[in-house]
């Protein structure tokens, strides 16, 4: 449990930096580009994929098609974080990310059959208020690409972490890793042949950029690693909530670099969500089992 919480925090803050990178580095690269930095990854696997090929001969029809499914899947959450983040504020894109945590609350009431717990449901309102205090008020604002894409974040990010708790025991971790990068070299393949920009060659710091854009890449195979890892060491809802500190981090970096303030009912907002990631930690979520 200790070390499953050492991962999460990690991944919090690995997560965080990534964020705040691609929002500087999309105002020079579509995100096509991005999405394919950040599978860069897959070339440092691809050894030990060979050595395991014996394994996966062995392999029966249910694991093909988990690790079939966990690529298209993650794949998808990760073209949609990095649209909401071009489109938003990289603090409300954030958002989203982390209130799968609470959906996915609701989805493990509802594979369970039963009605949220007392801290559940409390956990349900806290975040509730908080995203109408960081987002509602001030809806008419955001870009509608933008809530749209943070919605499919929310969407694909809650099965992702579905699938993550049903592949337990079954696939090794290695090689959910290598899904989700082998994903993101493919989605960003084809979101190339859609939109490609890149920074122009007479740009002053065109070199930095080239070095910040593979920058990404490490920081998102890094994230992908200790994320697997904090997956499969913890239950479901105690591993989203613990990425929700990912909001706070990046809405202060935002402000100090990007000088994008939150109001101040936005950071009560914010505090309010903070706070439904401990009501949901400590609600007694048990580890979800192979749906």
């Amino acid at each position: 449990m200790i070390r499953g919480l050492i991962w999460g925090v990690s991944t919090s803050f690995i997560f965080s930096i990534y964020i705040v990178l691609s929002k500087h580095l999309l105002s020079h690269f579509s995100s096509p580009w991005l999405l394919l930095a950040s599978g860069i990854g897959i070339i440092a696997l691809i050894p030990s994929v060979i050595k395991r090929t014996h394994i996966y001969k062995d392999w029966n029809s249910k694991q093909w098609r988990l690790v079939i499914s966990m690529a298209l899947l993650s794949g998808l959450f990760n073209f949609s974080i990095l649209l909401s983040i071009n489109y938003l504020p990289a603090s409300i894109a954030t958002m989203f990310i982390g209130l799968s945590s609470v959906t996915l609350l609701l989805r493990t009431c509802r594979i369970e059959a039963r009605l949220p717990m007392p801290l559940e449901l409390t956990a349900v309102l806290f975040a509730a208020l908080g995203a109408f205090l960081i987002l509602g008020v001030k809806l008419q604002s955001f870009s509608f690409m933008g809530l749209l894409f943070g919605t499919f974040t929310l969407i694909f990010g809650t099965n992702t972490v579905i699938l993550t708790g049903r592949m337990r025991g079954t696939i090794n971790a290695k090689e959910v890793v290598f899904s989700k990068q082998l994903s993101k070299v493919v989605f960003a393949c084809f979101g190339l042949i859609l939109i490609s920009r890149l920074p122009a060659a007479s740009d002053p710091a065109l070199t930095v950029l080239w070095v910040l854009l593979l920058a990404t890449g490490g920081l998102k195979m890094l994230e992908s690693f200790t994320a697997s890892k904090t997956a499969f060491a913890l239950p479901p809802v105690t591993f989203r909530n613990i990425l929700l500190l990912n909001l706070p981090i990046v809405a202060l970096a935002e402000s100090w670099i990007f000088n994008i303030h939150l109001d101040l009912y936005q950071w009560i907002g914010v505090f309010f969500i903070m706070l439904s990631a401990l009501s949901a930690i400590f609600s007694g979520e048990k580890r979800l089992k192979a749906l």
